[in-house]
């Protein structure tokens, strides 16, 4: 092959390779977003069956300590839930800071640290709020007065938390929707 040709061969070569870098990258970042989609999905159910157990243990105050025993059951499944709901928003967090390092524009890696400092922060409020289940089986918590008091405490630190992880989620909304064009539909 004529040198002339081959230069011109590679420097098309790689032309096309630096083209094909942004897509290449953008696919691999929109299947790490998809994954971490489908994480929060899943996580969301958990969290939902972790309140439903909480709102069924907090029904059953009334009675507390004498029933200590019969709100085991459901602070187990609130703990198991919750738990779960942890490890898939953290496995969200994870493809969201994933995605965040590929070659792709300021706006799309600063929304995707975005989302995944959001998730980490919802994980966050997830693990502090299996404070209330804890109390429950916690035999250090003798009577109602002293769970009152752990709940406001776990209460006052899930509220904070759940403020900062919204408040990310906003940014990102903002960052979105600033550079509508940069994202797929």
């Amino acid at each position: 092959m004529n040198p002339r040709k081959r230069l011109y061969t590679l420097a098309a070569v790689l032309l096309l390779s630096v083209a094909a870098l942004p897509a290449c990258a953008t696919r691999q970042a929109n299947k790490l977003i998809d994954e971490g989609n489908a994480a929060v999905k899943e996580a969301e159910k958990f969290a939902t069956d972790a309140d439903a157990k909480i709102n069924e243990i907090a029904a059953g105050l009334a009675e507390f300590p004498e029933n200590r025993d019969q709100l085991k059951t459901p602070a187990q499944a609130a703990l198991d839930n919750l738990d779960k709901g942890i490890a898939k928003l953290r496995e969200a967090a994870s493809k969201f800071d994933e995605g965040s390092k590929t070659n792709l524009d300021a706006p799309l890696k600063e929304y995707l640290s975005l989302k995944s400092q959001e998730f980490a922060k919802h994980a966050e409020h997830l693990e502090t709020l299996k404070g209330i289940p804890n109390a429950i089986t916690d035999t250090s918590v003798t009577d109602r007065e002293v769970l009152n008091t752990k709940f406001a405490e776990i209460k006052e630190r899930v509220e904070k938390l759940e403020q900062e992880w919204t408040d990310l989620s906003q940014r990102a909304d903002k960052i979105q929707e600033a550079n509508k064009d940069k994202f797929k539909s």
